[in-house]
C-alpha cells in the first residue's frame, strides 16, 4: 500500500508543477493572455500543494501554511464560470473578463462567498498558535462537528455545483448555435465534481487513499485541460465568433452568394472531401465556401435543409457504405475513422440513424452474405 501513496503523492507533486508551468506558458504566449486562466492555475497549483503538506503529515505543524485554503477553493469555482461565461455569454469582453470590467459589472455576486470565507479564516487563524494548532491536528484524527468541516463540506458543493452550472451553460450554448460540443469538455468540467466528493467524503472519513485520489482527479483536470488548449487553440474563440455574428442573422443571403457557395461547398465535399478530417469545425466549412459563420449556418439551414453536423455526417456515412462493400478486407471501425468519425460509437450511432442498420449488418446485407 505505501507504494500507492508514493505513485500518488508523486503525481500530485506532478500535477502541482504542471499548474504553475501551465500559467507560466500561458503568460508567454504572444497573443495576450487571459488572465482569469492563468489566475485559476496559479490557484489550482497553491491548493495542489497545500494538499501535499496536508497528506504529508508532519507539516501540520505549522497551521499557518494552510490559511486560507477553503478561500482558494471557492474562488476557484466562480473564476472558471466567468471564464467560460465570457466566451458564451460576454464574447465582446473575453480577453480581459472577469478581472478587468467583466468581474465588477456581471459576475460580483458569485465571489460574495469568497469574501465569507476570507473574513472566516482571518479569524480562525487569529487563535494563538497552539489552539490553531491543536484544532487542526484533531480534526484530521477524527471527524467532529467543527468549522474546519462544515467549511470543507461547503465548499465542496459549491465547487462541484459551478462545475455542474458552466456544464449546463456549455450545453445550452451549444445546442443553441449548433457548436460543436468536445466530449473531453464535459470530462474536464465532471472531473471537480467526482474529485471534491472524494476529497470531502475522505476528509470527513479520514481515508488518506480518498483523498489521495481525489487530489490526483483535480491533477488529471489541469492536465487534460492543457491538452484541450493546445490541441483546439481556437475552440472557445470560435464559439465567440458564432456568438457575436448571431447579431447579423436578419443579413439576407444574396443570390450571387448562395450559388458561389454552392459551388464552393461541392468541391469541398466531393472533390477534396473534408468531411474526412474528424475535427473540422463550422469555421473551417465557412472560411471554404467564403461566408462567415452565421451566414453558413443559415445557408445550411435554409439551402440543405440540415445544419453543419447533419451535412458532415451524411457525406461520411454515405462514403463509408461505398467503402464497407468494395473494400471487405478492412474492418469496420478502420472505414470509420478514414471518413472522419473519431469513435466507434459515433460511426454506429450516426450510420444507424442515417441507414437503419449497423455497419457491420449493411456490409453483410450488401454482400449477399445476410
Amino acid at each position: 500500500m505505501d507504494w500507492i501513496h508514493s505513485i500518488l503523492l508523486g503525481f500530485l507533486e506532478f500535477s502541482a508543477g504542471t499548474a504553475f508551468l501551465y500559467s507560466i506558458l500561458e503568460i508567454s504566449r504572444k497573443a495576450p493572455a487571459n488572465r482569469t486562466l492563468v489566475t485559476i492555475l496559479l490557484l489550482t497549483g497553491t491548493i495542489l500543494v497545500r494538499y501535499h503538506w496536508y497528506l504529508q503529515g508532519d507539516l501540520l505543524e505549522f497551521p499557518y501554511l494552510f490559511m486560507f485554503l477553503h478561500t482558494s477553493i471557492v474562488l476557484v469555482g466562480p473564476l472558471l464560470y466567468s471564464y467560460i461565461g465570457s466566451y458564451l455569454q460576454g464574447p465582446e469582453d473575453a480577453a480581459d473578463s472577469p478581472l478587468k470590467k467583466g468581474f465588477i459589472g456581471k459576475y460580483w455576486h458569485h465571489f460574495l462567498i469568497v469574501l465569507v470565507f476570507a473574513i472566516f479564516e482571518i479569524l480562525f487563524f487569529s487563535q494563538s498558535p497552539n489552539e490553531l494548532r491543536k484544532e487542526i491536528l484533531a480534526g484530521t484524527k477524527e471527524f467532529r462537528f467543527d468549522l474546519i468541516h462544515l467549511a470543507t463540506f461547503v465548499a465542496s458543493l459549491q465547487v462541484s455545483f459551478y462545475s455542474l452550472l458552466c456544464l449546463y451553460l456549455y450545453h445550452k450554448v451549444s445546442k443553441s448555435y449548433e457548436i460543436y460540443e468536445l466530449k473531453l469538455v464535459w470530462f474536464i468540467l465532471l472531473l471537480p465534481v467526482f474529485a471534491n466528493v472524494l476529497i470531502g467524503s475522505a476528509f470527513f472519513l479520514k481515508n488518506r487513499l480518498g483523498f489521495e485520489i481525489g487530489t490526483s482527479l483535480i491533477g488529471v483536470m489541469v492536465i487534460l485541460l492543457f491538452v484541450v488548449r493546445e490541441r483546439h487553440p481556437g475552440f472557445f474563440q470560435e464559439i465567440t465568433e458564432v456568438i457575436e455574428n448571431s447579431k447579423y442573422q436578419n443579413t439576407p443571403l444574396l443570390d450571387a452568394e448562395i450559388r458561389s457557395a454552392g459551388e464552393k461547398l461541392k468541391d469541398l465535399l466531393e472533390i477534396k472531401h473534408v468531411y474526412r478530417d474528424s475535427e473540422l469545425r463550422l469555421a473551417d466549412l465557412a472560411a471554404g465556401i467564403g461566408l462567415n459563420l452565421h451566414q453558413t449556418s443559415r445557408y445550411l439551414n435554409e439551402v440543405h435543409r440540415m445544419n453543419f453536423y447533419e451535412l458532415i455526417n451524411t457525406h461520411r456515412v454515405k462514403e463509408a457504405c461505398k467503402l464497407l462493400v468494395q473494400d471487405p478486407d478492412r474492418s469496420v471501425l478502420e472505414i470509420g475513422f478514414s471518413v472522419g468519425f473519431n469513435s466507434k460509437s459515433t460511426f454506429n450511432s450516426q450510420f444507424v440513424k442515417s441507414i437503419g442498420l449497423s455497419p457491420a449488418l449493411y456490409r453483410k446485407k450488401n454482400s449477399g452474405t445476410l
